[in-house]
């Protein structure tokens, strides 16, 4: 047994430990009203997220991650299917059709696919290296292996969770390095499919959703009301929040979806700025730790699988933050680790996983 720690990232565990914590905590109160309780089943189910997260963190940090590398293919595979069937047969929430129903549990298929396409990318990457730089032809084979579930999210009315896998086969391509040419090629290709998903891809609500990013206060009592309540909450927070449990523009309910897209204004207004600082320091640490643990694999398919994970969490988190407080439209993204969300749990503590299996190995090999 102790052997089977001696290599262990006991700092990155820390890290993640402490997120997995403080996310409780700020949801507990996420849901908890003044005089009423609230809604703690949502509270126990997330817990109970958790703890299955963190068994599969477990299990997938002790075993050899060079099986991800044999295996990307059926998993990839496996994962299309199931997008494929909760686009037709999938429980329609909030306008999107991604999830699948088992009894009394659903998973969204969505949040695996990036852990998917991040397998099978690493593969693509590690054995096909090019030091000159990759061509427009030479990434054509990943740029397709992103369309396919790319284009099944599309359809099923998520555009969040299909932005993130341009953003990791972007972030990819970039550190394995592409042609230049090839990334203005790119650039274009990509102004013009944006200005096509927008004109046909998106539904009115996701179009509004763009418009009230640039002028929310044309309607604060409509369209523009999540996020005007949601600049509030952080604002008012101040330099030291108003105290646990004590966060009046989440207990009165003035603030929309307060345990999933805006879990970070609930934090806010309670802790304040410098309570946020500490939360951002230690999601700051855990993608440095995943850097770095990166940079120190010993073998491509390391480096490529840590770097797309690490690229995964950090546009998750910007995307997120970005969102919540008017930086860029709202997208409907969770915030790793703080956000109500048993398939969104469960990816990212897998992920970590990874990550942690990566640390360890670099001493075997």
């Amino acid at each position: 047994m102790e052997k089977r720690f001696e290599n262990f990232n006991w700092a990155f565990f820390g890290v993640t430990i402490a997120l997995v914590v403080v996310g409780l905590i700020n949801l507990y109160s996420a849901v908890y009203f003044w005089g009423e309780g609230g809604t703690m089943a949502l509270f126990w189910s997330q817990l109970l997220w958790m703890g299955i997260g963190l068994l599969m963190m477990f299990v997938v940090s002790f075993i050899d991650y060079r099986i991800f590398h044999r295996t990307a293919v059926y998993i990839y595979v496996a994962v299309n299917i199931l997008l494929l069937a909760s686009l037709f047969f999938g429980k329609v929430v909030r306008g999107t059709s991604g999830w699948i129903q088992f009894g009394g549990f659903s998973m969204q298929p969505a949040e695996f696919a990036k852990i998917a396409f991040i397998f099978i990318a690493a593969k693509y990457y590690s054995d096909h290296p090019n030091p000159e730089g990759f061509t427009l032809k030479d990434m054509f084979k990943p740029a397709l292996l992103m369309l396919i579930p790319f284009a099944l999210i599309v359809l099923q009315g998520d555009m969040g969770s299909s932005l993130f896998l341009i953003l990791i086969f972007s972030s990819l391509a970039m550190f394995a390095k592409i042609r230049w040419g090839t990334i203005v090629l790119l650039l274009v290709v990509g102004i013009v499919a944006a200005g096509a998903i927008y004109q046909f891809g998106l539904k009115d609500y996701q179009r509004t959703r763009i418009f009230t990013f640039m002028h929310p206060e044309t309607d604060v009592r409509g369209s523009g009301y999540h996020l005007m309540q949601s600049k509030i909450a952080v604002g008012s927070g101040k330099i030291f929040g108003k105290g646990y449990l004590r966060g009046n523009i989440n207990k009165l309910r003035y603030l929309p979806e307060r345990h999933t897209d805006f879990i970070f204004p609930v934090f806010a207004e309670e802790w304040g700025f410098v309570g946020s600082v500490v939360l951002l320091g230690l999601m700051g640490a855990m993608l440095l730790m995943g850097v770095e643990i990166a940079a120190k694999a010993r073998e491509r398919f390391g480096i490529f699988l840590a770097i797309g994970i690490v690229s995964m969490l950090f546009w998750q988190l910007v995307i997120n933050l970005g969102g919540v407080l008017g930086l860029m439209p709202l997208t409907g993204v969770t915030l790793p680790l703080m956000s109500y969300g048993g398939s969104s749990v469960i990816a990212v503590l897998m992920a970590l996983g990874i990550l942690q299996n990566i640390s360890r190995r670099r001493f075997m090999f």
